[in-house]
């Protein structure tokens, strides 16, 4: 069974150019995680997919902060860590493989690195829509 996820969003700048996106995403499953990264945390693992072989369209990671001190790596805890310093979205296989190097992805790995008096726990989202038979 395919689902659609429909993509919609308008870029403004002021006194400048305006480009609307909409988009629809046929997907065979999705996923909403919710997970909590607790200040001090160095590579929580979240797993997207019940098994590596998925394939990822639509990676969406938001949280209720963000800043330097919150970011997240694809697959591995050697991998590149990406700074969550805005909503991060991608669709796509094209920008699915700026994150996945040699794997497909199947787990983002969380670190806040805040502590001491600005020792805040980040709360994240994460949807994930995906075909669910390779």
């Amino acid at each position: 069974m395919s689902e659609n996820i429909v993509l919609s969003a308008t870029i403004t700048i002021p006194n400048g150019p305006k480009m609307p996106l909409n988009r629809t995403l046929t997907v065979e499953a999705y996923d909403k995680i919710d997970v909590t990264v607790p200040s001090g945390t160095t590579d929580m693992t979240v797993d997207l997919q019940p098994s590596a072989a998925g394939q990822v369209l639509l990676l969406l990671v938001t949280s209720d902060w963000y800043g330097a001190t919150l970011s997240y790596k694809a697959n591995s805890a050697a991998g590149n860590p990406y700074t969550l310093d805005e909503p991060h979205l991608l669709t796509g296989k094209g920008a699915m493989a700026m994150l996945e190097s040699s794997a497909a992805i199947s787990k983002l790995l969380f670190s806040n690195t805040t502590a001491g008096p600005s020792a805040k726990d980040a709360k994240v989202q994460i949807l994930v829509g995906r075909d669910a038979t390779p």
